[in-house]
Protein backbone atom coordinates (compact mmCIF):
# COMPACT_ATOMS: atom_id res chain seq x y z
CA UNK A 1 0.00 0.00 0.00
CA UNK A 2 2.90 2.75 0.89
CA UNK A 3 4.95 1.74 -2.25
CA UNK A 4 1.94 1.89 -4.34
CA UNK A 5 1.09 5.58 -3.06
CA UNK A 6 4.63 6.59 -3.21
CA UNK A 7 4.69 4.99 -7.26
CA UNK A 8 1.87 6.73 -7.72
CA UNK A 9 3.18 10.35 -7.04
CA UNK A 10 6.45 9.31 -8.43
CA UNK A 11 4.61 8.52 -11.87
CA UNK A 12 2.87 11.46 -11.96
CA UNK A 13 6.26 13.66 -11.65
CA UNK A 14 7.86 11.39 -14.39
CA UNK A 15 4.71 11.98 -16.76
CA UNK A 16 5.09 16.05 -16.32
CA UNK A 17 9.41 16.12 -16.67
CA UNK A 18 8.79 12.94 -19.74
CA UNK A 19 6.70 15.22 -21.81
CA UNK A 20 8.61 18.26 -21.40
CA UNK A 21 11.74 16.04 -22.08
CA UNK A 22 10.44 15.20 -25.77
CA UNK A 23 9.41 19.09 -26.08
CA UNK A 24 13.09 19.85 -25.74
CA UNK A 25 14.26 17.21 -27.87
CA UNK A 26 12.26 18.79 -30.70
CA UNK A 27 13.79 22.44 -29.79
CA UNK A 28 17.83 21.29 -30.11
CA UNK A 29 19.19 23.26 -32.46
CA UNK A 30 21.79 20.90 -34.07
CA UNK A 31 23.81 23.69 -36.15
CA UNK A 32 23.93 25.61 -32.99
CA UNK A 33 24.67 22.03 -30.94
CA UNK A 34 27.40 21.25 -33.28
CA UNK A 35 29.18 24.78 -32.41
CA UNK A 36 29.93 23.85 -29.35
CA UNK A 37 27.95 20.49 -28.30
CA UNK A 38 29.39 20.77 -23.99
CA UNK A 39 27.66 24.41 -23.53
CA UNK A 40 24.59 24.02 -25.33
CA UNK A 41 23.94 20.71 -23.84
CA UNK A 42 25.13 21.71 -20.55
CA UNK A 43 22.92 25.30 -21.04
CA UNK A 44 20.16 23.16 -22.28
CA UNK A 45 20.37 21.01 -18.77
CA UNK A 46 20.61 23.63 -16.39
CA UNK A 47 17.14 25.70 -18.28
CA UNK A 48 15.82 21.70 -18.05
CA UNK A 49 16.44 21.15 -13.85
CA UNK A 50 15.43 25.20 -13.43
CA UNK A 51 12.35 24.35 -15.23
CA UNK A 52 11.54 21.59 -13.28
CA UNK A 53 13.09 22.52 -9.92
CA UNK A 54 9.32 22.13 -8.57
CA UNK A 55 8.81 18.36 -9.27
CA UNK A 56 12.55 17.30 -8.56
CA UNK A 57 11.92 18.58 -4.81
CA UNK A 58 8.75 17.47 -4.74
CA UNK A 59 10.27 14.17 -5.79
CA UNK A 60 12.75 14.83 -3.06
CA UNK A 61 10.46 15.10 -0.56
CA UNK A 62 8.18 11.81 -1.76
CA UNK A 63 11.03 9.61 -1.54
CA UNK A 64 11.94 11.17 2.12
CA UNK A 65 8.68 10.66 3.33
CA UNK A 66 8.38 7.35 1.72
CA UNK A 67 11.70 6.13 3.57
CA UNK A 68 10.42 6.90 6.57
CA UNK A 69 7.02 5.45 6.34
CA UNK A 70 9.27 2.34 5.49
CA UNK A 71 12.06 2.97 8.48
CA UNK A 72 8.96 3.35 10.82
CA UNK A 73 7.47 -0.12 9.85
CA UNK A 74 10.55 -1.96 10.52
Amino acid sequence: MIVNKFLDKIDVLKLQIGQDADKILEAIDIDEMLKDPESYLNALGQQFMKDHDKEIKQGFREGRKFATKIVDKL
